[in-house]
């Protein structure tokens, strides 16, 4: 999204669709969309929520799906195990859209999905699956959680690959959509509901 203010927004609900996935898009490519940085919220191993800022990696309108990577010794894939229903909240300011979407998640560690995305994982994201403690380690000391020879640069592509065991993708199907756009002249909210390949329900909301 620019930072231009849209004075025509979209006023009906399929177009409401087609714009949010046509910036999910945008986001996945432009570092600098403000979401490219989704908020992602798990159900904790004790039952309690946690959310994380994660990169958006991948939005695909045709199967609803959104996608992120992590370092597989996080909790995330056990709190994924434990329950699949991830929700996804974004956030744009110059437009004032906020997005919330949530599935049921799906996670990739030794399959095709997993080795198609560490393929186009740039060095400087692989040095983050370097590191030397599980995500969530308790320390005895601060450390920088990287190899000390990569503390100040980049692995190269063969050193790299020692992050290859670390890594992970998580895909969500969405089948909950709620979008949220603000105007002095009235706000804008729909909801869409999805039950496998079916709408369920595509619904104008009260802001």
């Amino acid at each position: 999204m620019s930072n231009t203010p849209d004075l025509q927004p979209a006023r009906d609900l399929p177009e409401q669709l087609s714009v949010t996935w046509a910036q999910l898009r945008l986001a996945v490519a432009d570092a600098k969309h403000e979401w490219h940085l989704p908020v992602v919220s798990t159900i904790g191993l004790d039952g309690s929520p946690e959310a994380r800022t994660v990169v958006l990696r991948a939005a695909d309108e045709a199967n609803r799906e959104l996608v992120f990577n992590t370092d597989r010794r996080s909790l995330k894939p056990r709190e994924i195990e434990r329950s699949s229903r991830i929700a996804w909240t974004f956030y744009e300011r110059g437009h004032r859209v906020q997005l919330r979407m949530s599935g049921s998640a799906t996670i990739h560690a030794d399959d095709a999905i997993a080795d198609e995305a560490w393929s186009r994982t740039s060095l400087s994201s692989r040095r983050c699956y370097l590191a030397p403690h599980a995500p969530s380690s308790i320390l005895e000391a601060w450390d920088p959680n990287l190899p000390q020879d990569l503390l100040a640069s980049i692995p190269d592509q063969t050193a790299s690959e020692g992050g290859r065991s670390n890594f992970m993708v998580v895909r969500t199907r969405i089948d909950r959509l709620d979008r949220l756009e603000l105007h002095h002249d009235g706000h804008l909210r729909g909801r869409w509901r999805w039950a496998g390949e079916e709408v369920v329900e595509t619904s104008w909301l009260a802001p």
